[in-house]
C-alpha cells in the first residue's frame, strides 16, 4: 500500500509539472457564446417597454409641428392664444407678432427661452410654451456587435434601449459599453454608457434621447481568462473595473479541495506580444494592505493547484495510511 502511495505521488508530481506559464501560452480562446448576453437582452427589451423616452433631450428639427401657447395673447374666446407652426427646412417658424424665429436645434425648453426673447419687444414678461405636437422622421445608425446592424428611420423621441432593441439586441460577442457618436456645435462627441447599470440596474438618466444622425456603436467585448483550479475555468466578459478577485469570484472561486489561493499568478501581454506575468500579492490583497490589481483585456488568471492537498485527497486520504502531511 506504500509502495502505491509512493507511486501516485511520483504520478502527482510528472502530473503537475506543468507549469502556470504552459497554461497562460495555451490559452488563447474565449467561449463561443458568453452566458450573460441572452439576460442583458431581455433586461434591455424590457426596460425599452416601460421606460418612456427622454423629453428633455429632444432637439427640435425641420418638419417638426409646433403647438406654440401664448397665455399673454388671448384668442376670440378669451383663452390664450394657441398656434401651430411646422419648422421649415431651414429651421424656422413664423409666428403672430415676431414673424420668423430660428428654433431648429433647440430643445422645448430652448425653444421656450427663444420666444420669450422675441416677444418681449411687444409684450412685458411673456408666458410662452412650446408642446412638440409631431416628430419629423430622422435616421439613426447602429453598428457593431448586433443582431441585426443598420441605419433605422425613427420618429419622435427614441431612447438608446429602444434603437438597441430595433436593432435586435446584443450578439454573443457583444461588450457592455456602448459608444454613441453625433455632432453638436460643429464638433464630434462621444458618449459611453455602461449597458450594466443601464438595463441592470435601472439607471434611466443613461438611456439618453437619440439625436438625428445619432451613431451607436457597440464593440466587442473584451476578455479575460481564469484556468486552474476554480470551480468554473474559462473565459470571461471583462466588465469595468473587474479586478482580480473578482475574476476568480466569477470563476466560482478557488477549488477548496485542490487550489493554492495563495499562489495565484497573473499573465498579461507586453508590448511584442509576449505574456507577462504580474506580480500578486495575494495575502496583501485579502487583508487590504495593497488595492485589488484591476485587469485588462485579454488577461490571464491562474489559481495552481496545491501539492500537498492533491496527494492528501487523492493518495494518503485514499488508503488511510494516517500520515500528517501540511496543507496549505
Amino acid at each position: 500500500m506504500i509502495e502505491r502511495a509512493l507511486a501516485g505521488v511520483v504520478l502527482a508530481l510528472l502530473a503537475l509539472g506543468c507549469s502556470a506559464r504552459t497554461i497562460a501560452n495555451r490559452v488563447e480562446l474565449p467561449d463561443p457564446a458568453p452566458p450573460d448576453v441572452g439576460s442583458l437582452n431581455r433586461d434591455i427589451a424590457a426596460a425599452a417597454g416601460r421606460q418612456p423616452a427622454a423629453t428633455t433631450d429632444y432637439r427640435i428639427g425641420a418638419d417638426d409641428l409646433l403647438e406654440v401657447t401664448l397665455y399673454d395673447i388671448q384668442s376670440r374666446d378669451g383663452a390664450p392664444r394657441t398656434v401651430s407652426a411646422r419648422v421649415s427646412a431651414s429651421g424656422i417658424v413664423t409666428l403672430p407678432l415676431v414673424g420668423q424665429v430660428e428654433i431648429a436645434g433647440k430643445t422645448a425648453i430652448e425653444a421656450e427661452a427663444a420666444l420669450r426673447d422675441a416677444y418681449r419687444r411687444f409684450i412685458h414678461e411673456p408666458q410662452i410654451t412650446v408642446f412638440i405636437k409631431e416628430y419629423r422622421s430622422y435616421r439613426v445608425s447602429v453598428v457593431g456587435h448586433v443582431e441585426k446592424p443598420g441605419v433605422f428611420e425613427v420618429s419622435g423621441q427614441r431612447t438608446l434601449l429602444e434603437v438597441l432593441a430595433m436593432a435586435g439586441g446584443l450578439n454573443e460577442r457583444a461588450g457592455k459599453t456602448v459608444q454613441i457618436s453625433r455632432r453638436r456645435d460643429d464638433r464630434l462627441e462621444t458618449l459611453f454608457i455602461d449597458l450594466d447599470r443601464l438595463a441592470k440596474e435601472g439607471d434611466m438618466q443613461m438611456n439618453v434621447a437619440m439625436m438625428a444622425g445619432d451613431v451607436v456603436n457597440v464593440p466587442k467585448a473584451g476578455v479575460i481568462y481564469v484556468q486552474g483550479s476554480v470551480a468554473k475555468p474559462g473565459a470571461y466578459r471583462l466588465r469595468d473595473s473587474m479586478t482580480l478577485t473578482q475574476a476568480i469570484g466569477a470563476a466560482g472561486g478557488p477549488d477548496q479541495e485542490l487550489a493554492n489561493a495563495a499562489g495565484t499568478r497573473l499573465f498579461r501581454r507586453g508590448e511584442n506580444g509576449e505574456r507577462v506575468e504580474v506580480p500578486v500579492d495575494w495575502k496583501a490583497i485579502n487583508t487590504g494592505r495593497v488595492e485589488d490589481i484591476k485587469l485588462v483585456e485579454n488577461d490571464i488568471v491562474v489559481v495552481p493547484m496545491s501539492l500537498p492537498k492533491y496527494v492528501v485527497n487523492k493518495f494518503i486520504g485514499g488508503v488511510g495510511m494516517g500520515l500528517s502531511v501540511p496543507v496549505f
